[in-house]
């Protein structure tokens, strides 16, 4: 089955070193806004990733520990994904799925909006079990996780272990690496094809038309896996005749920004 229509969303934009993004990419600072997308479906919406939270843009003590001195995240005054839906006439509470591809805070905003509306969320078991363990040790943002995102006893994870399509066109598809449980998202439509977005598999361009992995996972082991799902990405672009859109990178964004009545 296929998907109805797209839409892109944007939660703000991040200021990190390119090393952040690409493997020995350089201390130079680049801008990284924050995607996400918004997906029609028979079974309803499915929001994929759900960028950062307003109290994470508003708690400076934790911006500087996670991004580190003088790098930061901005984003619009009030919830970033409350304004994101808006712009396109939707609320949280018209949402009937949703998946973050991995637990760093500029993808989990939105996680506790979603779960006060009772939405069920997607996510990798072992990025679940990962997070956990980082929040039991009091390590979360060593790796840029925000507990305040992803540990409430409401929120209705579901969990998957691998592939799997979990509404009509949309499918995950396991990246592990950047983070241990990372995951993709596949999107099938009636008119533009199949669309993979890489989420922080593939930060840039550079990343997927170069095969370099993303320069920073949670593990130091996890680069060779890093590097895989790179790859992962790029072959499975050629067999499917997929676009593969990068997580991170404005001009890729720009080019593929939905139409107003969304791509089908």
């Amino acid at each position: 089955m296929l998907a109805n229509r797209m839409f892109m969303l944007e939660f703000g934009k991040e200021l990190v070193h390119k090393s952040l993004s690409v493997l020995g990419g350089g201390e130079h600072v680049i801008t990284t806004p924050i995607y996400g997308a918004l997906v029609e479906t028979a079974d309803g919406l499915v929001l994929l990733d759900t960028g950062i939270s307003g109290a994470a843009l508003n708690d400076p003590e934790a911006l500087t520990e996670i991004y580190g001195e003088g790098m930061h995240a901005t984003g619009p005054a009030g919830e970033p994904l409350e304004v994101a839906l808006a712009g396109l006439g939707f609320s949280v509470t018209d949402i009937t799925l949703a998946a973050v591809s991995h637990l760093h805070l500029d993808h989990t905003g939105g996680v506790p909006l979603l779960a006060a509306a009772g939405v069920p969320i997607v996510i990798a078991q072992a990025e679940l079990d990962y997070g956990q363990q980082r929040a039991a040790q009091g390590t979360e943002r060593a790796v840029a996780f925000y507990r305040r995102d992803y540990t409430a006893a409401s929120i209705k994870w579901q969990t998957v272990t691998g592939d799997e399509q979990i509404a009509p066109g949309v499918h995950i598809v396991a990246t592990p690496g950047h983070t241990p449980g990372h995951n993709s998202f596949r999107v099938d439509l009636p008119e533009t094809g199949r669309w993979l977005l890489a989420a922080d598999a593939a930060d840039l361009g550079e990343n997927l038309l170069e095969r370099i992995p993303c320069g920073s996972t949670c593990e130091t082991e996890d680069v060779p896996k890093a590097l895989a799902s790179v790859n992962r990405l790029m072959d499975e672009g050629d067999r499917l005749d997929a676009r593969v859109i990068p997580g991170h990178d404005s001009v890729f964004w720009r080019a593929v920004w939905h139409p107003r009545d969304g791509h089908r």
